[in-house]
């Protein structure tokens, strides 16, 4: 059993909308008593534009709970987790998210059920992380670094047990692959003809791709890396997932280095569905500016 609260929606003139109550609480006889906890979320006043009212991408969670409670756990809906009793966290893009908490104590359980509705994609100023993969007003394109490894594939991130490319070692309509992705969230892949098709056999596969659009997201890697999905893509014969490098990787890429010069990407490995299935195998793919 769940208690699920109703959210408050503010007005245009609020400075926060703050949800709150008590949680559902879960305990078993013999137990000492359950914790006790009251818990909330309330978006942060705005601080983007300076606009009265609220920032929509910007929420804060607070559990006040008993001294009793030693494990604190918040699932803000988007991936991301926290053992922090009072945390904040950004959402990127809009959308309706499911957030729970769950305090546990000696004597049992305190737990907690709602959702956030963010009402617009987060606009990000062009530098840091978005200025390094796009170039702001010098738009840049990436291509496959000529490095050992710019392709390898293995059972964790990082790892190359199943492939790790060698130096120089990618056919050359890979090599003349070009990706762009521009402060304005559109993603460009120019494959100049041709693609390499691990789904039919690494083959290559003469395929035209309409631009499409990527979402970035800061610090919500799974350790605090930045990471972007890339949107789904149209080709001549098809819609397809979203990718970047490899046809089988993606849709969401953790950026795990980044200079003006250097693009390092870790991805999971997908089945051409944007599904990635149990057991996939943990691209990193390395990139150079142009």
């Amino acid at each position: 059993m769940n208690l699920k609260c109703t959210s408050l929606i503010a007005t245009a003139a609020a400075f926060v909308a703050l949800t709150g109550c008590d949680p559902y609480v879960e305990t078993s006889p013999g137990l000492p008593a359950p914790p006790s906890a009251e818990i909330a979320w309330y978006f942060l006043p705005d601080t983007v534009d300076g606009v009265v009212g609220i920032d929509s991408n910007r929420v804060v969670v607070e559990a006040d709970v008993s001294d009793d409670v030693f494990i604190h756990l918040w699932d803000f809906g988007n991936g991301q987790v926290s053992n922090d009793p009072v945390d904040t966290m950004v959402y990127y893009v809009e959308g309706t998210y499911g957030i729970s908490y769950q305090g546990h104590a000696p004597g049992g359980m305190a737990y907690f059920t709602d959702s956030v509705t963010i009402e617009k994609t987060l606009e990000l100023p062009c530098e840091g992380t978005l200025a390094l993969l796009t170039g702001c007003d010098n738009p840049k394109s990436w291509k496959f670094a000529s490095d050992a490894g710019a392709i390898a594939i293995g059972p964790e991130p990082g790892s190359t047990e199943w492939y790790n490319s060698p130096a120089g070692g990618l056919v050359a309509f890979q090599y003349d692959d070009r990706w762009s992705l521009t402060e304005d969230g559109e993603f460009i892949y120019n494959n100049n003809g041709s693609s390499m098709n691990p789904f039919d056999g690494f083959i290559e596969t003469t395929m035209t791709v309409a631009p499409s659009t990527y979402t970035l997201e800061l610090q919500a890697g799974p350790n605090g890396e930045d990471l972007f999905t890339v949107g789904g893509l149209t080709t001549e014969a098809a819609e397809i997932c979203g990718w970047m490098g490899v046809w089988d990787s993606g849709p969401t890429y953790t950026i795990t280095e980044l200079t003006e010069e250097r693009l390092v990407l870790s991805a999971l490995q997908q089945g051409g569905d944007c599904i990635n299935p149990v057991g996939s195998g943990y691209f990193t793919l390395i990139f150079a500016a142009e």
